[in-house]
Order: C-alpha cells, then sequence, then structure tokens
C-alpha cells in the first residue's frame, strides 16, 4: 500500500484498522503508514502456527508508545522470556520467548525428540523468536530468531537490528542479511535487496550508511540485488533458501 504510485490521489479516509502478522513490520514502514493513513491505527499480531496469535497491539495504545514491539499477551494466555536453560530472565532483559495456554499445541505428531527440544518441563512451548519486554505494561519487542543469528568471528548479533536501519534509506523496497560461508570468519555479512523502482546502491554507498551507526563487524561486506525475495504465505523471508539462493548465483 505505501508504495503505490498513486497513494496520494486516493481517499483513504475511511480506513480505521490495518493488522500485521507473519513478520513485524520495521518502525520506518510503521512510522511511514501513520503518516499515509492518519485516521487508521496499526495492530501488530504475533505468533506462531503452533500458539496461535500469542500477542497483540490493542486499539487503545498510545502509537508511540507501542511501535515497534508486537504488543502485549492475550489475556487467557501466558508469555515468557526464558534463558537456555529454561529459566525466567529478569525483566526487561533478552531471552527465548515462550508461550502456555490453551491456543498452544500439544506437541508435534510421533517427535519425541521435537518435543523434549521444544517444551520445558512446566509446559512452556520455546517458540524459538528471542525478545524482551520492553516496558512495564509487558509490551514486547522482538530480538530476532535463534537460527537467523549471524557468527561473524566469534562476534554474534541479529540481522534485525541492521535491517531495520537499512529501511529508512529510501532505495530500498525490501532486505534481509545473511550470513554466508566464510573459511576465516566463519561466516561474513551478505546484504540481499529488492529494490525501488529506478533506485540504484552500490555497497560502498551501504556501508557508508550504517558507518557509526552499528559496530563495524555488522556492517554488510557482500550486496546482492535480486528482482525479489523467497517469502513464505505468510509473509516472513525463508532465509536458508535465500542463502541458496545466493550461493547459487555465485557458481
Amino acid at each position: 500500500m505505501l508504495n503505490d504510485d498513486d497513494l496520494q490521489r486516493r481517499d483513504v479516509s475511511s480506513l480505521r484498522v490495518v493488522i500485521t502478522g507473519g513478520a513485524s513490520a520495521s518502525i520506518e514502514a510503521i512510522k511511514a503508514f501513520q503518516i499515509a493513513f492518519p485516521n487508521a491505527r496499526l495492530i501488530e499480531l504475533y505468533g506462531i502456527l503452533e500458539t496461535g496469535f500469542h500477542t497483540f497491539t490493542r486499539l487503545d495504545d498510545d502509537p508511540l508508545k507501542v511501535n515497534g514491539t508486537i504488543g502485549r499477551c492475550v489475556d487467557e494466555l501466558e508469555l515468557a522470556v526464558l534463558d537456555e536453560t529454561g529459566k525466567s530472565v529478569p525483566y526487561g532483559e533478552p531471552g527465548e520467548l515462550a508461550a502456555r495456554g490453551p491456543s498452544v499445541h500439544l506437541g508435534y505428531l510421533n517427535n519425541d525428540e521435537a518435543n523434549r527440544d521444544s517444551f520445558t518441563a512446566d509446559g512452556w512451548f520455546r517458540t524459538g523468536d528471542l525478545g524482551y519486554f520492553a516496558d512495564a505494561a509487558g509490551n514486547v519487542r522482538i530480538s530476532g530468531r535463534k537460527k537467523e543469528i549471524i557468527n561473524r568471528g566469534g562476534k554474534k548479533y541479529f540481522p534485525r537490528e541492521i535491517e531495520d536501519i537499512l529501511y529508512e534509506h529510501p532505495a530500498f523496497f525490501q532486505i534481509a542479511i545473511i550470513g554466508m560461508p566464510d573459511e576465516r570468519l566463519g561466516e561474513r555479512n551478505c546484504l540481499c535487496a529488492v529494490m525501488k523502482e529506478g533506485k540504484t546502491i552500490d555497497l560502498s554507498d551501504v556501508v557508508a550508511f550504517l558507518k557509526g551507526r552499528v559496530a563495524d563487524y555488522k556492517l554488510p561486506e557482500q550486496l546482492v540485488i535480486l528482482e525479489q525475495l523467497p517469502m513464505t504465505s505468510t509473509g516472513k523471508i525463508r532465509r536458508p533458501q535465500l542463502l541458496e539462493l545466493v550461493l547459487n548465483k555465485g557458481r
């Protein structure tokens, strides 16, 4: 909607609510929405197949306070932030999001190993998403996926923190940072991007845009321009498939 060339000429005053799901929207996309649709409210839902939707921002929330969060837990469910041992971390500290309640699945059929890895002894389902409680009201902010962590020479980070900054750049339509195999470092940073129509950029421009805003080990070392990124039916980027695509592109 935001990239529709005719948006400025359309009457959008009747639009009241937009609900997002799949992957949480970037801060820049949320701000752009709030400018383009001043009469509408954005509700962000969070959940996965195994839990149903688990948190959401409310219509009566102050947008400036909840922007960038996935809202608070559904009243009938429970949400915890756990460390690697399955214990709750102190409030406000990062960890793995875990769900408990009537909508959480009972387990994976005929897969005892997956069930042992996914459920704690006291019944919490580990989602694989990392995040933390962002405020006293219980709004949650996503940090990334455990499987998406990039380990460059022993220094680890989540692509999401760099991607959110890059979405501020007017040239990018869609972006994803992935870890490319590297013999010396283990992984190196590769930025995959779909450009907005008529826009171009090179790696030096990207590095200059990020320089001083993130640690040097998080700066992209490779830029791959694609016509589209592989996506799931729910709007999430298929990062393993994207990695294979980039590897095959370079052969």
